[in-house]
């Protein structure tokens, strides 16, 4: 089965060749590895990209290296959402309100300087939120887009009394640096452009606890020159939080599969994520190559099959599934 590889991988594996840094080919082999198409013709590939990422995390450190933060940020949970926008926007609030991270918060501009993660939980997974420093035409730090890049995808923050001014100055300064966003829930481009990236994106509008904010959303809707998945947030009184988390989700295109061993309980407390359109034998891979390796069917409860249904390798997973795997 050929691989049929996408023209954007065919860029973040150029970007691998040329890396100097072992941050630089993480993040490009982490890319490669995003956009591979997911089918049996690819398996050997996804292998070998894998242990790519593996061997380059066992390098050791040259000595007399600058002790510092590292320009790239391992990826944890069910997915990376990386948080751009202008000066003094919430971010680092947001952050703060929906993780256990400890940002410097404060009301005058440019406030963060180094990138900070933390995990935003969402029922019974978690995303990686990344507040970075702020895009703006004065100053951005140039190591702030090799993050935006791998990220699996961006809210766009903005002030509800400037909302507009935002997303366009956001917008125009990632495309100045080939990372162009669409709007999440909208096909991805199939083909940006050599050396371009695209992300998907959600519109966020802070400070929706001020006077005036719903006839801003009207006015930002009216203006918008294509239709945004906007969602209006507040971290004083919390407004929109829960909804912004569900729609993350969505956004994701991920999907939640739990395991179970023969004749007991599903594990519920950890559950697999996979991207959307994962099979079975993708499972197998996650789980362990050996259970991949000698796998000869699964038994799937869900909402789309029959309780204890035996499937085969190929097929596809729905989110809230539950897989016995059989070696």
């Amino acid at each position: 089965m050929p691989a049929n590889l996408p023209p954007t991988y065919h860029e973040a594996e150029a970007r691998y060749r040329s890396a100097k840094t072992p941050e630089e080919k993480i993040a490009a082999l982490e890319e490669m590895l995003r956009l591979i198409p997911k089918h049996k013709g690819t398996e050997k590939l996804q292998g070998e990209i894998k242990a790519r990422i593996a061997k380059v995390k066992r390098q050791p450190k040259k000595k007399g290296a600058t002790r510092g933060f590292s320009h790239h940020i391992p990826k944890e949970g069910a997915g990376q959402i990386a948080l751009v926008g202008p000066p003094n926007v919430g971010k680092s609030a947001l952050v703060a309100r929906l993780t256990h991270a400890e940002p410097e918060v404060a009301d005058y501009p440019f406030t963060t300087r180094e990138p900070l993660p933390g995990m935003m939980p969402f029922e019974d997974i978690a995303f990686q939120l990344i507040d970075l420093p702020p895009l703006s035409d004065e100053y951005v730090e140039p190591w702030v887009y090799d993050l935006i890049r791998p990220a699996d995808m961006l809210w766009i923050v903005v002030e509800s009394s400037n909302s507009l001014d935002g997303l366009e100055q956001t917008t125009r300064l990632l495309a100045d640096k080939k990372i162009d966003l669409f709007p999440a829930g909208e096909p991805s481009p199939e083909d940006p452009g050599f050396g371009r990236a695209c992300k998907a994106a959600l519109l966020l509008v802070t400070g929706q606890d001020k006077p005036g904010t719903s006839e801003n959303l009207q006015i930002l809707g009216e203006l918008l020159d294509r239709p945004w998945p906007t969602l209006p947030v507040s971290v004083v009184d919390g407004q929109g939080l829960d909804e912004l988390a569900r729609r993350s989700f969505e956004a994701l295109e991920v999907i939640r599969v739990y395991t179970k061993q023969p004749g007991k309980p599903a594990d519920r407390d950890k559950p697999f994520t996979l991207p959307r359109g994962s099979t079975i034998a993708e499972l197998s891979r996650t789980i362990h190559k050996d259970v991949a390796e000698n796998l000869k069917f699964a038994r799937i409860w869900g909402e789309h099959v029959f309780d204890g249904q035996t499937v085969q390798r190929e097929h596809a997973l729905e989110d809230g599934d539950v897989v016995e795997l059989h070696t």
